[in-house]
């Protein structure tokens, strides 16, 4: 595999286990985004770039909107992010998409946690599946169970199942706000 250059938010215990798991395997190497904070470009030249953070009500972190703004990268190849949680990460999710696309950038590999918690994932084996599809370039199991489960439906079955998917999106956020209340107290 090539070279792998992640930022990874370390405020965040989250995005912190998550880099560590990334940073046993070879060629991965990880960063810290508080690190770069003060510097004026961030040069990952050679190598594709991952983002690893948590969503701030959906919006992106200073952090990580500072790292998309200063870093210098290859252009030609796929990039990665992976949002470990908070509130409106998909919101979050497409910030980022836009704004990295705004620079010439293109991401070919987003993952959310509520992706990985709705197909069973664990975190362990969230990180091989997440550098398979880098090293393949091609993201094809998510894509491929998508396309399987919604081919051959009329457009009034379609409506009806990607409104019971936002809605169990939706319980699915209003239990994650319920366990962190729980947690602060």
């Amino acid at each position: 595999m090539d070279k792998f250059v992640i930022f990874y938010d370390d405020r965040k215990n989250s995005c912190i286990n998550c880099a560590e798991k990334f940073g046993q395997y070879e060629n991965v190497e990880c960063r810290k985004i508080s690190d770069y904070q003060d510097q004026s470009l961030v040069y990952t030249t050679g190598a594709r770039v991952g983002l690893i953070f948590e969503s701030e009500n959906g919006k992106l972190p200073y952090g990580v909107s500072h790292i998309i703004w200063k870093i210098v990268a290859d252009k030609n190849r796929n990039h990665m992010i992976l949002i470990t949680g908070g509130s409106r990460e998909l919101k979050a999710a497409r910030a980022a998409v836009s704004d990295l696309d705004e620079r010439g950038y293109h991401i070919l590999n987003l993952y959310t946690r509520y992706v990985m918690e709705k197909n069973k994932i664990t975190p362990e084996e969230a990180v091989e599946w997440i550098l398979k599809d880098i090293e393949t370039e091609k993201p094809k199991r998510m894509k491929e169970r998508v396309k399987e489960k919604y081919q051959g439906m009329s457009r009034r079955e379609l409506r009806k199942e990607l409104r019971r998917e936002l809605k169990e999106y939706r319980e699915y956020q209003k239990k994650q706000i319920k366990i962190r209340k729980q947690k602060l107290s």
